[in-house]
Order: structure tokens, then C-alpha cells, then sequence
């Protein structure tokens, strides 16, 4: 009677661990950022989901939008505001390298 129970939980555990592994394998655990990465050379990009396909990869930014940002279908990235969205002008072939060099000079 024993050696049943110890199967049972055996098969019991098995069963458990391997939905968790399959779940984590799908990232169910992680949120989805609601965008993928392109390596290209030596910079990324990053393009959302539900990109329009006509447009090149180069036309999406170079850097993962910020913490209240988000990436358009049309590689723009948009600040969510309290009143909608805001937009605001930002060349999406731009790297963040150049705009921090830029906030370094301006901070010495």
C-alpha cells in the first residue's frame, strides 16, 4: 500500500513540475513588454507586435521604450499622458548613444 502512495505522489509531482516548466518556457510568469528585439549589428531594434509590415526594421528605434512608453505600429514612441496620449518628436533611427552624450555635455 506504501509503494501505491509513493507512485502516486511521484506521478503527482511529476505532472506538477512539468506544467510549471512548460508554462515557464512560454514565459507565462514574465510580462510581455509588448515588443520583440532585432539584433542588427552591433545595435537592436525594437519593434512591436503588431508592426506594420510594410515598414523596414530600420525604421523602428534603436532603444526599449521608457517607463510610461510605448512603441507605435509606425516605430514611433509615445509618452502615455493623463489626458490620452502625448507625442512628441523623436527620429526613431536616432541612438540612445548620441542622446546621452548629449545630456553628459549638457550636465558638465
Amino acid at each position: 500500500m506504501a509503494v501505491g502512495k509513493r507512485k502516486l505522489y511521484f506521478v503527482f509531482f511529476a505532472l506538477i513540475f512539468s506544467i510549471v516548466v512548460i508554462l515557464a518556457s512560454n514565459n507565462v510568469f514574465q510580462d510581455d513588454p509588448g515588443y520583440f528585439i532585432v539584433p542588427h549589428g552591433d545595435h537592436n531594434h525594437y519593434v512591436p507586435h503588431d508592426y506594420n509590415r510594410s515598414m523596414s526594421v530600420h525604421e523602428f528605434p534603436q532603444r526599449p521604450p521608457r517607463e510610461g512608453e510605448r512603441i507605435t505600429r509606425d516605430g514611433r514612441i509615445v509618452r502615455d499622458g493623463e489626458g490620452g496620449f502625448q507625442f512628441y518628436n523623436r527620429n526613431a533611427n536616432t541612438s540612445d548613444t548620441q542622446e546621452s552624450q548629449a545630456e553628459e555635455e549638457t550636465d558638465s
